[in-house]
């Protein structure tokens, strides 16, 4: 990685995910039923997004909280050893948020999640420097519920500090009602760029495929759009007046699919961090997503050694992705 690359801040939900698998339902009242893998590891959007760019070797810095208890300790200690910088994550006391995963192949994956200590995190928990970073994600908004109403101040602030604002906001549980919507769109007006998947982009928009929810997002939003589309790939419309371009990838066998769009978010914050355009940012983060995913359920991050084999010239085994117009 060069020496060079900015810095990057991730704000948002830091939490610990248990992910099992194969779970095609679950079982009736009173009954059990047994799994062939169970996973325990950091989670959250925010809190996957920062373990996998600081294992990567990337200059970041992770703003959440974990709960005060021995669940909140073994989180933060995983999240030390692949380079987290932990004391900006607060400790409180509440029990540590946890999200059970539920995967089985030819479905999609399901969640139950506790907010636990999430829902107290908030701008107090925030250092003076948090939005200083020359990048700056904002994620996990439907589940910090006491940080929602100062997201908007937060991006407008990191982007008075001259920061590049990327903003995932997540699924919303209650169902996308219009004052959600609209309080959505006015975080939105203050980032540079939105990174939804493409079932959010969906139900913020009201549009029946992506193309025509990019074209209604585009009535009030002129920044770049990057939809991730899982197995996919994603579409990037880096302004109102450049064509969508999509970037393929080539789908991948790995444990689980829990985390792959905030190792996307990972990847497409490295490549801005190096001085790489939205389309190239997006290109390295499919790329990081995919390789993540081919590692073991409990090591779902890239060293170092990792990504610079990502680097090399074409030709070499590691995943690659294409662009195309759509």
């Amino acid at each position: 990685m060069s020496c060079s690359s900015k810095a990057i801040a991730v704000i948002g939900n830091v939490q610990a995910d248990l992910v099992m698998r194969p779970v095609a339902a679950l079982p009736p009242p009173g009954e059990e039923r047994f799994v062939d893998d169970v996973s325990f590891r950091p989670g959250g959007s925010g809190g996957i997004t920062g373990m996998v760019l600081a294992a990567a070797g990337a200059p970041v810095r992770l703003f959440g909280s974990l709960g005060n208890d021995p669940i909140g300790a073994v989180i933060r200690s995983m999240l030390a050893a692949v380079g987290v910088q932990t004391s900006d994550i607060t400790s409180v006391e509440q029990p540590t948020s946890i999200t059970v995963a539920l995967e089985a192949a030819d479905r999609e994956r399901s969640f139950l999640t506790s907010l636990g200590h999430m829902e107290t995190f908030s701008k107090r928990d925030l250092s003076d420097d948090a939005m200083a970073a020359p990048i700056t994600l904002l994620t996990g908004f439907f589940t910090t519920p006491a940080l929602q109403p100062d997201v908007a101040e937060l991006a407008w602030q990191a982007r008075q500090n001259g920061s590049i604002v990327l903003f995932d906001p997540g699924s919303d549980q209650a169902g996308w009602s219009g004052s959600v919507r609209d309080r959505l769109l006015a975080v939105i007006q203050e980032c540079h760029c939105f990174l939804p998947n493409e079932a959010e982009l969906l139900a913020l928009t009201g549009g029946e495929d992506v193309i025509e929810a990019l074209e209604e997002l585009r009535q009030s939003f002129a920044g770049a759009v990057v939809v991730k589309m899982g197995a996919k790939g994603c579409l990037v419309s880096a302004s109102t007046n450049a064509a969508p371009v999509e970037i393929q990838c080539v789908p991948v066998e790995g444990p689980d699919t829990t985390g792959a769009g905030d190792s996307f978010n990972a990847g497409f914050a490295l490549g801005l961090s190096r001085g790489q355009d939205w389309a190239g940012s997006a290109r390295l983060g499919a790329a990081i997503a995919s390789a993540v995913l081919k590692q073991p359920a409990m090591r779902r991050y890239l060293t170092l050694q990792d990504l610079e084999r990502l680097d090399e010239p074409p030709g070499h085994d590691g995943n690659r992705v294409k662009d195309s117009a759509p």
